[in-house]
């Protein structure tokens, strides 16, 4: 193993549907979003071992980027790898590959920002540190610093 790769402790299965297919008989661009944003709040689940309430300690995107570096094809087995990269007073950054399950090619990358936030006073919020505590502990690997 390469020791500039990084290490996945978690992946969420994901079924690919015909309506995913697009005109060029893959996967659209769009759905490889929605894909991740299943394993990331199946990951979030499981990590933080809670239910996020939304409106007081809550979790929103700030940025998104997607590298899309090989199509998926409607009977390819696919998972997506979730990890925490880095953590903030205010915001986590994760890390998701889309793999082809059998083979392990990657199919694309995605990085997202996420910010605390508070819906109901409409602000931003620190990270709560249980969460920042148990992220820690399952991705080992993290980069910690105060924003």
């Amino acid at each position: 193993m390469n020791p500039e790769e990084p290490i996945f402790r978690y992946s969420c299965p994901i079924q690919v549907r015909f309506t995913d297919i697009d005109l060029m008989s893959h996967v659209t661009n769009s759905v490889h979003l929605a894909y991740c944003d299943i394993a990331r709040l199946e990951y979030f689940s499981q990590v933080l071992g809670e239910q996020i309430d939304y409106k007081t300690e809550s979790l929103v995107i700030a940025s998104i980027t997607i590298d899309y570096l090989k199509p998926i094809f409607y009977y390819e087995k696919i998972e997506v790898l979730t990890k925490t990269n880095k953590i903030g007073n205010k915001s986590i950054q994760t890390l998701q590959h889309i793999i082809n399950s059998e083979t392990r090619e990657i199919k694309s990358v995605l990085k997202a920002a996420i910010a605390g936030f508070n819906y109901i006073e409409q602000k931003s919020i620190a990270i709560p540190e249980r969460w920042k505590n148990r992220l820690i502990e399952f991705d080992k690997d993290v980069e910690y610093k105060y924003q």
